[in-house]
């Protein structure tokens, strides 16, 4: 097996070449292929968050009933926890019926899947310490300065941090409970029934969902000058946040918006840059599809 990292790169399923792998939106969407064996597991476009499952799992699923990856290469855009276990997922498909690797890949899913929403993650804290690579690269700013080779050592730290975790040699999720300090943010705007903030940690939603705000946008300015926006609603069933429709709105103003139906964000460009329009903009645009999203709907249907 084959690993193929392009920063920022989509490819539609028929121009990979045969015995290709497509992770977590390097394809946009799920889609099968079986006469050319090319496959791509994906949860953030043309689908519904709520019976999507993460890509990890997805793979995971796949494996168990049959795909063999061996003669597969497997193409990525980005690096997270989600894409870090589908391929440690590849790379070690006959440990899959282990319970405890079911256990944790199904973790780690729920919490990618629902940014943060899903209240019964049995274990959140883990998981977010398999990926704390990750989450530190983009808090100090350096993910996006990292080369391809930099991102694939990324991929095997996390492994590495799972295969502990596994060995029962990783912190305990109340050693992690009793440590853990609350993301830090700082709210630029209040629109109409949803809120933007500042913040640096990619994990600030489970604090704001816990808060009670359902309705999502989290900026962090990049050392590129560029900004990483994120939409986010807690889940299918917050109305008046559209993510799909903010999105589409967005990529009118900026090509390269992606998401699924509860979260989405900003273009991640080659260079590992993101958007370049500033806070401001970003809130104009957004609360403009709210207000169209509610006038569309008489006042007595509404909360």
């Amino acid at each position: 097996m084959k690993l193929v990292i392009e920063r920022g790169r989509t490819a539609k399923l028929a121009d990979l070449p045969p015995w290709s792998i497509a992770l977590d939106g390097y394809v946009q969407g799920p889609a099968f292929d079986n006469a050319h064996h090319r496959y791509s597991f994906d949860h953030h476009k043309g689908c519904i968050r709520l019976v999507t499952t993460a890509t990890c799992e997805q793979v995971r699923d796949a494996l168990l009933l049959g795909l063999k990856p061996e003669r597969f290469t497997v193409y990525l855009n980005d690096v997270d926890t989600d894409v870090a276990l589908s391929v440690w997922a590849l790379r070690n498909p006959a440990r899959l019926i282990d319970p405890w690797v079911g256990r944790y890949i199904t973790a780690a899913g729920l919490l990618d899947a629902h940014g943060g929403a899903y209240p019964l993650v049995y274990a959140r804290r883990q998981i977010e310490w398999i990926g704390e690579p990750e989450t530190r690269a983009r808090m100090s700013g350096t993910y996006e300065r990292m080369s391809p080779e930099e991102l694939l050592g990324l991929i095997d730290e996390i492994g590495e941090r799972f295969e502990k975790l596994l060995r029962g040699e990783a912190p305990s999720e109340q050693e992690l409970r009793k440590a853990e300090v609350r993301a830090e943010y700082e709210v630029l705007y209040e629109g109409t029934g949803w809120t933007m903030v500042r913040a640096a940690d990619p994990h600030v939603l489970f604090d704001l969902y816990e808060k009670g705000i359902e309705r999502i946008v989290t900026c962090r300015h990049q050392s590129d000058g560029s900004f990483a926006y994120t939409l986010a609603r807690k889940s299918d069933f917050v109305d008046f946040f559209d993510v799909p429709s903010l999105l589409a709105e967005l990529n009118k103003v900026e090509p390269g918006w992606g998401g699924a139906s509860t979260i989405g964000g900003a273009p991640r460009n080659p260079d590992g840059s993101r958007s370049r329009l500033p806070p401001a903009t970003v809130f104009e645009i957004i609360e403009q599809g709210v207000q169209r999203q509610r006038e569309a709907v008489p006042a007595l249907q509404q909360r």
